[in-house]
């Protein structure tokens, strides 16, 4: 099985000899990493990535205008990606799909990996397994749950929607054993979890590990929903021609890519895992106030982009088919309402071009049964730019 293991930096990613010092512990010979550079990323960073690969395994480093070439196939993705935006590692995702990775690790630079076998636990991802699943009444499960907060406070990962949150009293909630395939494995963070600007504004979340009664992992009941986010997380690799990072929509990237892949994952029967692997997340530094800025729209409006995406009859037969029908679903139901402001009109038309450009490359690279078309962007979303 091959692994890619993905990152983005603007710092000189010393984290990844760690990784690979695990990976070969554990015995894995068929990983390697990716790394995909910005504006900002040292000049030292491709001789470190170099010293990985001569040491440990493939390392291979894009800088801009390596990711200029390796995109020259693909204009509108180029053109659509923005320059100091951690969603530039949607290059490296493709990248690691076109070198063949069975599955793709993505990470982010303040991960420090513990003493498990990372690569061996995310290697779940694309096989079909027995774990105990988790159902709820509501639609909605609160994985956070699953946590031990050094306080025992309650918290909800980012992203999760604003009406559903603190409601868990008014849902039936079961957990059996169920055999599906595993989409996604979303590993959970140590110390500093991944939570709202507005939760950190009002107290320190402090994660010391799983609950004593929580599972090592726990997968999610097609119809039950969390969000799960881009760091510590493996997709299979059929899942990554419908997971794409939207560079326009603030912290909201990761978060509603997460539930188009609910979404599709539930159409087709399989699972969203999360528990193991952890990590310890030592957070780079943080303006809060630009967070929260850059989370607003999205706490606005997902409840509203959930709604519209469990509406969206799907008939597609993989994530590639299913993609397009909840683009083009969400541009016939998930319209623009009353109390949108132009800034959250504009979050709606890059995520649908963004989606629309995705799934144009993917057809590109490969045919879909007998829908070997190449896919146009409709006049409503090609004109917002």
């Amino acid at each position: 099985m091959s692994i890619s293991i993905v990152t983005t930096t603007i710092h000189i990613p010393v984290l990844l000899e760690k990784y690979a010092e695990n990976a070969r512990f554990y015995g894995h010979s068929d990983v390697d990493f990716i790394v995909i550079g910005d504006r900002k990323t040292p000049s030292g960073t491709r001789e470190y990535c170099a010293s990985i690969a001569a040491r440990y395994c493939p390392c291979e480093y894009l800088d801009i205008e390596a990711q200029k070439t390796y995109l020259e196939r693909f204009p509108r993705l180029w053109e659509h990606l923005r320059f100091d935006s951690i969603q530039r590692r949607n290059i490296g995702m493709l990248k690691a799909f076109e070198n063949g990775a069975d599955v793709l690790i993505t990470i982010d630079d303040d991960n420090l990996i513990m003493n498990q076998d990372f690569v061996g636990i995310h290697g779940i991802a694309g096989s079909q397994l027995e774990l105990p699943t988790v159902e709820s009444s509501s639609g909605w499960f609160n994985v956070c749950s699953l946590l031990e907060e050094s306080n025992g406070t309650a918290f909800y990962h980012r992203g999760f929607p604003v009406a559903q949150r603190w409601r868990e009293s008014e849902a039936f909630q079961s957990v059996s054993p169920a055999c599906r395939m595993v989409a996604v494995n979303a590993g959970f963070w140590l110390d500093d979890p991944d939570i709202d600007a507005l939760a950190r504004l009002n107290r320190q979340i402090v994660v010391r590990g799983l609950r004593e009664t929580s599972p090592d992992t726990l997968a999610l009941q097609p119809g039950t929903w969390s969000p799960f986010n881009s760091q510590n997380t493996a997709l299979m690799r059929d899942v990554i021609p419908a997971y794409f990072l939207s560079p326009w929509i603030g912290r909201y990237d990761d978060i509603w890519a997460s539930y188009i892949i609910n979404r599709i994952a539930g159409h087709l029967g399989h699972a969203v895992a999360f528990g193991h692997p952890l990590v310890r997340q030592k957070r780079n530094e943080h303006d809060l106030w630009k967070d929260l800025d850059a989370e607003r729209n999205g706490m606005v409006l997902t409840d509203s982009f959930c709604d519209a995406l469990r509406s969206i009859a799907l008939k597609g037969s993989d994530y590639h088919a299913c993609l397009y029908e909840i683009a083009i679903g969400l541009a016939d139901c998930w319209l623009p309402a009353e109390r949108w402001t132009d800034s959250m009109k504009d979050w709606r038309s890059e995520l649908l071009e963004g989606l629309l450009i995705w799934h144009e490359v993917f057809d590109d690279l490969r045919t879909l049964g007998n829908l070997g078309r190449l896919c146009r962007i409709p006049a409503e979303v090609a004109s917002v730019r």
